[in-house]
């Protein structure tokens, strides 16, 4: 029998993944690419990687691809994107090899939001939901005190710190993410109706 603790977090991570799924569902197809807010131009220490995870020097590249950071960084597809991402690594906490499912596996956020083609779908953004759902299940059924305890390795960004502080943050990580994309809507005068899709509010 889990914990207390324990099943705790796994309610509270249905709830954050929950609200991200209906977040992401109700956002209109005209919205979904619509920055959230002003992203500033990225600086020259800023990383940009191309495939090869070579550093991109060319300064025209470099510069279109700062244009496509400030254009996509926060729009709806790419923060939800973020937010699954990080609750899927994190959720792993470094502690073996992770990659995301197809058709996410090969294209980390930080690297290629700026040359990916087109944007993720909605469909395929609640598909990862769904998956993460699965993944969490699976990690906190076998989840105890000592594993909890056990210091992040080295190669996590949180290194040192217990594995339960970087799973019980994901937790608001993830919430507020869905909170940008659900106040957004909101404020463009989107509400979902008693079907679950976006109808426009009266004005």
């Amino acid at each position: 029998m889990a914990s207390i603790w324990v099943e705790s977090l796994g309610r509270s991570f249905e709830q954050a993944l929950g609200l991200l799924a209906t977040a992401v569902q109700d956002c209109p197809e005209e919205l979904w690419e619509v920055p959230m807010w002003r992203v500033p131009v990225p600086g020259p220490e800023h990383p940009f990687l191309g495939a090869d995870w070579i550093p991109v020097i060319d300064a025209a590249l470099r510069d279109s691809l700062a244009s496509q950071w400030v254009r996509r960084r926060s729009t709806p597809w790419s923060v939800a994107w973020h937010a699954l991402e990080t609750f899927d690594y994190d959720r792993t906490g470094e502690f073996g090899p992770w990659a995301p499912p197809p058709p996410f596996s090969g294209h980390p956020h930080w690297r290629d939001l700026t040359s990916l083609p087109v944007a993720w779908s909605r469909s395929e953004m609640l598909a990862y939901v769904e998956y993460c759902r699965l993944q969490a299940r699976e990690t906190l059924a076998g989840m105890t005190d000592e594993k909890a305890s056990t210091p992040l390795p080295r190669a996590h960004r949180y290194r040192g710190q217990p594995y339960a502080w970087i799973l019980t943050g994901l937790v608001g990580h993830t919430t507020e993410h869905a909170a940008q994309i659900r106040q957004f809507i909101t404020a463009a005068g989107m509400a979902p109706d008693m079907q679950g899709g976006p109808t426009a509010s009266d004005r």
